[in-house]
């Protein structure tokens, strides 16, 4: 059974924006919510693009902690506390 149609369909379906990006900082998938909540789909651009030099020097720390071990490939949440 290929679980990749049902993960996405999770994704597809949570009200909160989910964007994934690899270590190159490329836009890999946005949900639908994510392309609402943006106002765009930034599908295969670099994510640093909309964003400025401080969240842009937190996503190169994030990132590099990623390389440093595949035990740190985790998920990156974020919680916004004017949204939620």
């Amino acid at each position: 059974m290929d679980t990749s149609i049902f993960l996405k369909s999770i994704i597809d379906s949570d009200p909160a924006p989910i964007v994934v990006c690899d270590v190159n900082h490329r836009v890999v998938y946005m949900n639908p919510s994510s392309i609402a909540r943006y106002k765009c789909d930034l599908t295969g651009k670099n994510i640093k693009l909309c964003h400025n030099a401080e969240s842009s020097e937190k996503i190169d720390r994030v990132v590099e902690w990623f390389l440093q071990s595949s035990d740190n490939n985790s998920v990156y949440t974020y919680r916004n506390e004017k949204e939620n």
